[in-house]
């Protein structure tokens, strides 16, 4: 018998159907992917994936008759209700173990996107960082003010750690392409594309700084989140530690403790002959800031170019990131569907 694709409906916007669509010919594989009409009526054999509860307020007649999806799996915490029923199930881009049965957690995903929705910039690769004349310090690129961001920027300033590096902080008006009146910075409307890349930023650079987001910086807004994920020593990382890596850069991370045993459990290589690894495990932030910064000043140069290539390759490895993104998130999404 011909297997019968389950059905997968997008209610408004959803990773699949906005900004993530790359990810679409992979799961149109394994689902009937279609937009929410208001005008179909639906089976008990289709699955609505919604981002909100206004969305989900869209396809209300059919509870207790379909199965639902509520996608953040780009973020850490949910945009609508977290109180699932059996019959729905959360995405949530967060790490730890599940205590709530009914949330996947997908902690991969951001190399999973970049890995897609960036193929235009490795067909522009030509040769990586390594095989470049160094100009320059480090790479820093940050965005939103946030207290962390605030603290490691004047930390750097005040050691005159900046005056040879390459860096952004966009809420203060300093970009990478051009500088621009701090007033006219809107988080929600950045003046430059989140993904921005320049080979000449990598290749003038010894490492990148990389500012992650931390769950410790949110958290503190809202503690919810731990009665359902439960910590398990592992971090959240998104695209910002991606960046270094697809681009063949060796890094420092400043974010959420445990950043490195995180990456060498996905198989990537960090650098403890260039950084002291008890950087990683320092559980206060702000000691970890000013560890961060001794390390930036005390760097010393040495060649790690095997792993940086063993990170790129990784990293592009399509037949890996399909593998990967099948077993941890197709399957378990089939599971849940097929369930009685």
């Amino acid at each position: 018998m011909k297997y019968k694709k389950p059905k997968l409906v997008c209610v408004d916007e959803t990773f699949l159907n906005d900004q993530s669509y790359h990810h679409m010919p992979l799961f149109e594989q394994y689902f009937n992917v279609s937009e929410f009409d208001s005008t179909q009526i639906y089976d008990s054999n289709t699955t609505f994936m919604y981002r909100t509860d206004k969305s989900r307020a869209k396809v209300k007649r059919y509870e207790g008759v379909c199965k639902f999806i509520a996608d953040c799996v780009w973020e850490p915490y949910f945009f609508c209700s977290a109180e699932f029923d059996e019959n729905t199930m959360g995405l949530l881009n967060r790490p730890g173990h599940n205590k709530h049965s009914r949330i996947l957690t997908v902690p991969k995903f951001l190399w999973f996107e970049t890995h897609f929705s960036q193929q235009d910039n490795r067909a522009s690769i030509n040769d990586l960082p390594f095989a470049h004349s160094k100009t320059k310090s480090f790479l820093l690129q940050m965005g939103d003010k946030r207290p962390y961001r605030v603290t490691l920027y004047n930390a750097l300033k005040n050691k005159n750690l900046l005056t040879n590096a390459v860096y952004s902080f966009l809420a203060y008006g300093i970009g990478l392409e051009r500088n621009f009146p701090k007033a006219e910075y809107d988080p929600t409307n950045p003046p430059f594309i989140q993904m921005a890349y320049r080979p000449e930023w990598y290749n003038s650079t010894q490492f990148t700084l990389v500012a992650e987001n931390t769950l410790e910086d949110d958290d503190r807004k809202d503690q919810a989140y731990h009665k359902m994920i439960e910590d398990d020593g592992s971090a959240f990382i998104t695209e910002k530690t991606m960046k270094p890596i697809m681009n063949g850069h060796p890094f420092i991370i400043l974010g959420d403790k445990g950043m490195c045993d995180t990456l060498e459990s996905w198989g990537f290589y960090t650098f403890p002959e260039l950084f002291d690894r008890d950087v990683d495990n320092e559980p206060d932030l702000d000691r970890r800031i000013g560890m961060i910064v001794e390390q930036v000043a005390k760097y010393q140069h040495k060649d790690v170019k095997d792993k940086v290539m063993h990170n790129f390759n990784r990293f592009w490895d399509r037949g890996l990131v399909e593998q990967l993104m099948i077993k941890e998130m197709i399957e378990p999404i089939l599971d849940f569907i097929k369930a009685k």
